[in-house]
């Protein structure tokens, strides 16, 4: 298989990855839950894999940085734990995934406040002068965008967001799950009120684990209350970070891979995986050059995006692309809305049939960014 999905899920996993998931599976007990040697080697290896995880992505204070069941539960634990009041208003990108816009609309509906899509176009993803005007008027709660947008792998100017929301003293919420361990940040640099990220992606983890950064002194609500471990005797949740939000039994299984998987990064180098990423993708959109009717969304300028390329192939619904190449030819891509219909409303297509995307990873080879390209260039000899 030429496995094309990475924007969904990164795969392969690094051979440090497997093996600590196994090791995990093998000597993992209940990690703050057991009186045993065991249980105290648990919780210290979760600690450590904490430390770990907060080191690479440069939050100074571990502590501050919360395990999460992924990244969507992360946005709705920022999104819902804000102090929203009547008459508040939220700004959101118009790349946002269903994380955060579904996130969005129910507390619009649930705490009568609005919320605005800033204008998008090719080479602007942002319209920092729509926000800016938005943000004189006084009643933004809080700002949130992407990173890099899942659909068309566009990079969103995050940092001159950054210091336009410190400008007007506005929280931002920075969703990272397309940026984690592919752009080389650091959390302290960006400086934002709060950050989710997904573990399973660009950092090279398994599923079912990501993570939300709080900023010291940053109050936010707990978005679920149960056992955390700690603290257990009283009635109230602890408001402290970071068992505020790690309730339930961790998943100390998907921590372990998580931190593995950094580790992994950090010794290959971001910037490396990067360069090849991107190498692989601009063959790719060069060689679309040649495929009939192929039509790109969105930047081509590999500079400005990540490894994720959305297009289209003339009159051709998506999705019976997507089952030619992985039926004939053993091809992995995703198409149709990739869970985020905003986006797809915001670049057109939608309504419509939405995009195939084809999602480079660092284990994909320029053989396989060739092959595909021959398979698509057959498609009306075929046809498809």
């Amino acid at each position: 298989m030429i496995y094309l999905n990475n924007a969904a899920t990164t795969w392969p996993k690094p051979e440090p990855v497997c093996k600590a998931i196994d090791d995990a599976v093998r000597t993992m007990s209940s990690p703050s839950r057991t009186h045993s040697a065991e249980g105290a080697d648990t919780a210290n290896a979760m600690e450590q894999a904490r430390a770990t995880i907060a080191g690479f992505l440069g939050i100074d204070n571990p502590s501050r940085f919360a395990m999460m069941p992924g990244c969507t539960y992360a946005t709705n634990a920022a999104i819902q734990g804000l102090d929203w009041q009547h008459g508040d208003a939220a700004i959101i990108s118009g790349l946002e995934h269903h994380a955060s816009s579904r996130a969005i609309r129910l507390v619009a509906e649930r705490r009568d406040i609005s919320f605005h899509v800033a204008p998008y176009k090719v080479g602007e993803p942002l319209d920092l002068g729509f926000i800016e005007d938005k943000l004189k008027q006084g009643n933004i709660r809080v700002v949130i965008c992407t990173m890099a947008a899942n659909v068309t792998g566009e990079i969103l100017p995050y940092e001159a967001l950054g210091a336009l929301c410190k400008r007007y003293e506005t929280p931002l919420l920075l969703d990272a799950a397309q940026s984690a361990g592919i752009i080389d940040f650091k959390v302290r640099d960006l400086d934002p009120e709060l950050m989710v990220f997904a573990g399973h992606k660009g950092m090279y983890g398994p599923t079912g684990i990501g993570g939300l950064y709080v900023k010291e002194g940053f109050r936010l609500a707990p978005f679920a209350v149960g056992g955390t471990g700690k603290d257990s005797g009283r009635h109230p949740m602890s408001g402290k970070m970071p068992s505020e939000f790690e309730v339930g039994t961790h998943n100390a299984i998907g921590i372990a891979g998580l931190a593995a998987g950094v580790e992994w990064l950090a010794e290959n180098g971001v910037a490396k995986v990067r360069r090849h990423e991107m190498a692989l993708t601009k063959r790719f959109i060069d060689g679309l050059a040649d495929v009939p009717d192929a039509r790109v969304y969105g930047t081509t300028d590999c500079e400005q995006k990540v490894a994720v390329v959305s297009c289209n192939f003339g009159e051709r619904d998506p999705k019976q692309v997507a089952a030619y190449l992985s039926e004939k030819h053993e091809v992995a891509t995703r198409a149709g809305y990739h869970c985020s219909p905003l986006a797809h409303e915001t670049i057109g297509t939608l309504p419509g049939p939405g995009t195939i995307r084809f999602g480079f990873g660092y284990f994909n080879t320029e053989d396989e960014v060739d092959r595909v390209l021959e398979h698509l260039k057959a498609m009306e000899a075929v046809g498809v």
